[in-house]
């Protein structure tokens, strides 16, 4: 080998390792880590999108789970996090007036069914079956969870509040949770997400609940404002209200939205 020819041989070797070692060093640098908050009624859909989302991006998704109103408050503690995507449009919006939100992406609509467990069926025909005596009820956390918030309001405009509210035996922080008591009989009925009904199908029989008494809330995606990565975030925000990520999560049982009100909005 002449001298000239180890010169190109070393020449080449050198700029094929710089050339690894700066596209390493880009994937490392420019890999974004988000922290997302949201509600755990919204597990199963967010879970299969997250793992796409980081195939495709490259970039990581971390998800803390929880009742939306124990994530609420969980952001304004730390003043952490990169994305917030409630069960109901409300908490997002108590973070709004805090100037805690940099925009936001309506998804899908988190309708509300009154889930009877399927040995309790010819017990409770309606809603006001609800209010029979000995029927035993679950219930969200008004304080903890979106759907208790709702389940709250919901019955508040039944002429017979009095006689359900008597009927609730249990509070649970979650939906997932209250879902799970219907499935195995610890309650006769509650009022919970048809998404998540929809989850156990073969152990909870749906029960429409009257229009009158209530309208479905809409989940919505926020960018926090405490964001490290706001370009980042926005691009998970807008793939997860990509029409491809809203035929997710009607697999699921959520039920779309208008098309019209599914745009970015900022405060």
């Amino acid at each position: 080998m002449t001298s000239e020819l180890r010169y190109k041989t070393k020449r080449a070797v050198f700029f094929i390792t710089l050339f690894t070692f700066f596209v390493g060093f880009s994937q490392s640098c420019f890999s974004a880590d988000l922290l997302l908050f949201a509600g755990a009624g919204l597990r199963q859909p967010t879970d299969h999108l997250v793992e796409r989302f980081q195939k495709e991006s490259g970039h990581r998704v971390r998800v803390s789970y929880g009742g939306s109103g124990q994530l609420l408050s969980s952001i304004v503690a730390s003043g952490q996090g990169d994305l917030f995507m409630p069960g109901a449009r409300f908490y997002m919006e108590k973070l709004e007036k805090m100037g805690c939100i940099l925009s936001y992406r309506r998804l899908v609509a988190h309708t509300a069914v009154v889930g009877v467990n399927l040995h309790k069926v010819d017990l409770i025909r309606s809603f006001d079956d609800l209010a029979k005596p000995g029927i035993r009820l679950g219930m969200g956390d008004p304080k903890a969870m979106a759907f208790g918030r709702m389940a709250r309001k919901i019955i508040s405009r039944s002429p017979l509040e009095e006689s359900i509210l008597k009927n609730v035996v249990v509070y649970a922080a979650t939906v997932k949770q209250l879902a799970l008591y219907v499935a195995q009989g610890d309650v006769d009925a509650a009022i919970i997400g048809r998404a998540d009904a929809f989850q156990f199908r073969d152990e909870i029989f749906m029960l429409d609940i009257p229009k009158k008494y209530f309208q479905p809330e809409t989940v919505v995606i926020a960018v926090l404002n405490s964001t490290k990565h706001p370009h980042v975030a926005e691009r998970f925000s807008d793939f997860m209200a990509s029409e491809r990520s809203i035929e997710v999560f009607k697999r699921f049982g959520f039920l779309p939205i208008s098309s019209q009100e599914n745009q970015t909005e900022r405060p």
